[in-house]
């Protein structure tokens, strides 16, 4: 035990020499620390607060006076609100009670008839919400549009097999038994309903519509979606030629959305070249017709028969001059062939007819064109356009051309454009050929003739004498120019044979140009987005030359009763047209025609044309004001 106190002191011993070792301060001082800490800290946190009212105190004043206005503004509403709406709901208390003595008033005096009656027509209304509410229930509307789409795929695989058991004895039949049915269906519509035919034909403008106006709309639609893409390739054109005269950058990564985009890009590229055929074919076709037409009416004994006659109609067609332009109407019903001409009713009832089959006849497809697409194949629309979202883009490229060579826009097309081709005698393709190209071979004499122009254009060009665009539009303009030739003489002759020389310019060169181009479309067999931008671009200029086509055609035959007046009227429509030929003056009269119809109507130039003609026009106003004044004038003399 005493060993055991004895280690105890000494363990105390040491445990006092570390504690004074230690030197801990006293207690006092650690009082005297705490207080100053807590002075330190209440100063601080009064500076803080200090320092943070000085910074907010001029938000903390703008928000007082806003809020002191703003609880006055709402003390005004809410007073004369609470005031207004009190009053409101008096008079509407006392229009709703006047209201209701009235319309009792008025219910009592109505005889009984008059009475069952608004309770029919209640009940009917009544009846018609609950019939809606049945329908949208049990999805009548879904079931009759199924039921509607099964019968007519049945019908269509019925006729389809109708057109394979025909076509299995005559492929020629069965070709032609669409046209037949159709040629059926129109008698028999004619039998039934005349009158309904002839107010169609002669009172309306449905043939203008479906020959002329729809047309030009869907290609005035057509240019404006190829607008951006044409843009589009020429900015990066000139992109692309802006980094190859500088430094070379580095390649753009080909992300997923870009890959979509490009794919996106070539299938409306593809659409839009299918709808660029069908257009061209169709404004070569319209051209020929009307200018078989019109060269048929200037021949002597054919021209007495096509110059219909009908004394029993109005004089005045409701048809446009453009779309009806295939015959003329007279009056007189004399001569020897007077007998061999047609009805105008007749007439017109027949183009009505004629443009429903040109225009929404669908393709007459046999074999195995069909196959399982029955519908896509026998529809108004385009089968390539419809396979183009589904199949690639040279497979729909194949399958167009077997399948559109049916309709009846293809068949005149494919029996018409060699005529025109021949009758232009190779003059309209010498652009190409003339810078170069050599796939077409043989020679002319104009050929020759703008080669050895083009050689002495490049040495004025190697002398600074013209500037190469100079050259290149001169060289365009003698090649658009040469088609023009078998024309040229009329253009010396009288007017009746000017005549032809205006058919032959304003509507069988055109033709020939838009053939070459819409071949050229055809037989392009690279599917890359370039060539079809490039294509496209040459094909949009003979669209837009169609547009300016249409709208001089128009002007022209407004104007036709004062031309017949006007000496060597005949010869200046050639030149126009000759000059409307040009591609820069498509271009000028395109654009000009774009820009106006993007303006508003009073600030169109025909509009502000017409407003200069009127105003220029004497006016009796000025008159009557002149003889006023003279009257005042005399009467204060004789005062």
């Amino acid at each position: 035990m005493k060993l055991i106190a004895s280690q105890v002191d000494i363990l105390l011993d040491h445990t006092r020499s570390f504690l004074t070792r230690l030197e801990f301060p006293s207690w006092d001082e650690y009082i005297e620390a705490s207080s100053t800490a807590i002075h330190d800290l209440r100063a601080a946190s009064i500076s803080s607060w200090k320092l943070t009212y000085i910074s907010f105190r001029p938000v903390f004043i703008l928000l007082g006076i806003l809020s002191h206005y703003l609880a006055i503004l709402l003390r005004i509403i809410a007073k004369h609100s609470i005031a207004h709406g009190w009053k409101a709901i008096k008079e509407g208390y006392y229009q709703f009670r006047v209201a209701s003595v009235w319309f009792i008033k008025f219910q009592r005096e109505l005889p009984s008839s008059a009475r069952y009656a608004e309770l029919g027509a209640l009940s009917v209304l009544a009846t018609l919400w609950l019939l809606r509410r049945h329908v949208r229930k049990y999805h009548y509307a879904e079931r009759i549009s199924k039921w509607y789409s099964n019968k007519k795929r049945l019908a269509l695989r019925k006729y389809h097999r109708g057109v394979e058991r025909v076509a299995e004895t005559s492929s020629v039949l069965a070709t032609l038994l669409p046209h037949l049915l159709y040629l059926a269906f129109a008698i028999a519509i004619k039998r039934v309903v005349p009158s309904l035919v002839t107010y169609f034909a002669t009172r309306t403008y449905l043939c203008s519509i479906i020959s002329f106006w729809h047309p030009l709309y869907l290609t005035f639609s057509v240019l404006g979606r190829l607008l951006p893409h044409l843009r589009k390739y020429k900015d990066a054109e000139s992109e692309s030629e802006d980094h190859t005269s500088t430094k070379s950058r580095k390649k753009e990564t080909t992300t997923p959305s870009k890959l979509k985009q490009q794919k996106q890009q070539k299938t409306e590229l593809e659409e839009l070249r299918v709808e660029a055929i069908d257009l061209l074919k169709y404004w070569v076709v319209s051209a020929i017709l009307l200018a078989i037409v019109r060269t048929g009416k200037l021949m002597p004994i054919i021209g007495q028969i096509l110059n219909v006659t009908d004394t029993t109609m109005d004089t005045s067609s409701t048809t446009t001059p453009a779309a009806k332009g295939f015959f003329n109407r007279t009056t007189k019903d004399t001569g020897l062939y007077s007998k061999l001409r047609l009805s105008g009713k007749f007439v017109e009832e027949v183009t009505l007819g004629f443009m429903i089959w040109l225009r929404f006849m669908p393709a007459s497809i046999t074999g195995d064109e069909v196959k399982d697409n029955v519908t896509n194949a026998l529809s108004p629309m385009r089968p390539s356009t419809i396979g183009a979202k589904k199949a690639p883009l040279g497979k729909v490229r194949m399958e167009s051309k077997g399948v559109d060579k049916h309709r009846p826009v293809d068949i005149l097309y494919s029996k018409l454009s060699p005529f025109v081709l021949s009758a232009m005698n190779s003059s309209a393709f010498l652009t190409k050929r003339a810078f170069g190209d050599s796939r077409n071979e043989g020679s002319t004499f104009m050929l020759g003739v703008i080669q050895k122009l083009q050689s002495f254009l490049d040495l004025f060009v190697l002398v600074r004498l013209i500037k190469k665009e100079t050259k290149d539009w001169l060289i365009v303009t003698m090649v658009e120019s040469s088609a023009l030739l078998p024309a040229l003489t009329t253009l010396l002759m009288p007017s009746y044979f000017t005549n032809y020389g205006v058919i032959y310019v304003s509507l069988v060169v055109p033709a020939g140009y838009s053939i070459s181009c819409c071949n050229e479309i055809q037989t392009s067999s690279s599917a890359e987005m370039i060539d079809n931008v490039l294509v496209l671009e040459e094909t949009s200029r003979y669209l837009q030359f169609w547009m300016v086509h249409a709208g001089i055609t128009l002007l022209l035959a407004s104007f036709a009763p004062l031309l017949a007046w006007i000496p060597l009227s005949t010869h200046a429509t050639w030149l126009l047209w000759a000059y409307i030929q040009l591609e820069s003056s498509t271009l000028k009269f395109y654009g000009w025609f774009e820009s106006e119809l993007g303006k508003n109507p009073n600030e169109t130039a025909v509009v502000s044309t017409t407003k200069r003609i009127i105003s220029a026009l004497p006016s009796n106003v000025d008159a009557s004001e002149k003889v006023e004044q003279s009257e005042g004038d005399d009467k204060k003399k004789v005062e």
